[in-house]
């Protein structure tokens, strides 16, 4: 799953936009548009913002008429730009490294892999203006789908027709492996509260979310890995291209766990799993007017984080979570990684008011090993995902130079 910003600059073939948004959306791929001023009388932005669910991106003042960023954050939300169909005049900006609307402004600013499927008249393609753009964009690193061969929107037949848009899709799905680093490996992620049940009705739980999970498993999936969540009571939408088994008590989380790990390169346990759980359950309901008061006796669950520590294979990463409150949390999150046998602990710190458990913020430090330490500021769990992601990384890439698999 990768995030594309879709351009649609003029021509005829802008129509055909829509039905490659669809092919790209059905692999998974959440997919923004922004459009020239001139696309605009070959395909409507409500069509595209509607099919999209974003808003489409036309004018540089936007609908304020007011000067913004939004060249900025489409280019920041990007991890490719596709510019489909791409007419011979947009390749001239391109090359020129004109500004002069939101499209070549985002193209401007984004610094990932740009990617043109060109789309005019066979007379406007093998132009010497044309061709030399199109040789000073490749030398650039700019990838070019090669125009097909066919009929012409204005009958005649030669080489400028936009590809098929599989074609275009398979490209693009390739470049994609190419660009992102866990293309591959796969990724399991642990998320949510597991909830032990006292009777049928009442459980022993805790205020976990899940969202840090959903966030690891977006960002694994935008970049190439494969992933499986195991999520315990998450109520949150689920993205297609991902995996999830639902485990809803630490003995399910357990067996979940095991089940999947062995085949797992990283591992980020970022499940709340209750420490403890009453002793029998109770069928049906206690009733809870045959005494004022209650006891319920409780005994330890699995230690899972410890058990696949314990059990995981040479270059295999780990990654275990804490929440803990403060600086003295922190130093129980460094016992933890040693105890627990880790690559990696994220101290959660949840001694802060409105961030943690249900929060789309969090205050994280990353602890690794020889006592190297990152704290990152409140931030949202986006961007603590891409921290946390890069760290496992790392930690990857040092297997592979140890030589071990």
């Amino acid at each position: 799953m990768a995030n594309i910003l879709l351009g649609v600059s003029s021509g005829i073939a802008a129509y055909k936009s829509v039905d490659l948004m669809r092919i790209l959306q059905r692999s998974g791929h959440d997919v923004r548009v922004v459009m020239t001023e001139n696309a605009t009388h070959f395909i409507g932005p409500e069509t595209l913002a509607a099919l999209s669910g974003h808003p489409v991106g036309i004018d540089v003042f936007g609908e304020q008429n007011a000067p913004g960023f939004d060249h900025l954050d489409f280019a920041r939300f990007a991890d490719v730009m596709l510019i489909c169909p791409a007419s011979a005049n947009t390749v001239a900006a391109l090359t020129a490294g004109f500004a002069d609307g939101l499209l070549t402004t985002s193209a401007l600013a984004f610094d990932g892999p740009l990617v043109l499927a060109p789309a005019m008249n066979t007379k406007m393609w093998l132009h010497p203006a044309t061709q030399a753009n199109l040789a000073t964009l490749t030398s650039r690193g700019v990838h070019i789908i090669a125009p097909a061969v066919g009929v012409l929107a204005d009958g005649d037949i030669g080489v400028g027709r936009l590809p098929e848009l599989d074609v275009i899709g398979a490209e693009l799905e390739r470049i994609l492996t190419h660009f992102r680093p866990l293309s591959g490996v796969s990724v399991l992620i642990t998320g949510g509260g597991t909830r032990e049940p006292i009777d049928a009705v009442r459980y022993v739980g805790n205020r976990s979310s899940g969202k840090m999970a959903w966030a690891l498993a977006d960002e694994a999936a935008r970049r190439g890995a494969a992933v499986t969540v195991i999520a315990a009571n998450v109520e949150l939408p689920r993205r297609s291209g991902i995996t999830y088994i639902d485990a809803p008590t630490a003995h399910e989380m357990q067996a979940a766990c095991v089940a999947h790990a062995a085949d797992a390169a990283v591992i980020l346990m970022a499940a709340a799993v209750a420490d403890y759980r009453p002793v029998g359950q109770v069928a049906g309901k206690i009733d809870k007017s045959r005494a004022t008061a209650m006891q319920i006796a409780l005994e330890r669950t699995s230690d899972i984080l410890s058990e696949l520590g314990a059990a995981r294979r040479p270059g295999q990463v780990l990654v275990g979570f804490a929440a803990e409150a403060g600086d003295q949390g922190r130093v129980r999150a460094r016992e933890k990684r040693i105890r627990k046998q880790v690559d990696l602990v994220v101290h959660n710190d949840i001694s802060v008011a409105g961030i943690g458990f249900g929060s789309d913020e969090n205050i994280i430090t990353i602890i690794g090993p020889d006592a190297q330490e990152r704290t990152y500021p409140r931030a949202s769990k986006a961007f603590c995902a891409q921290a946390i992601l890069d760290a496992a990384a790392m930690m990857l890439t040092h297997d592979a130079e140890d030589g071990r698999p």
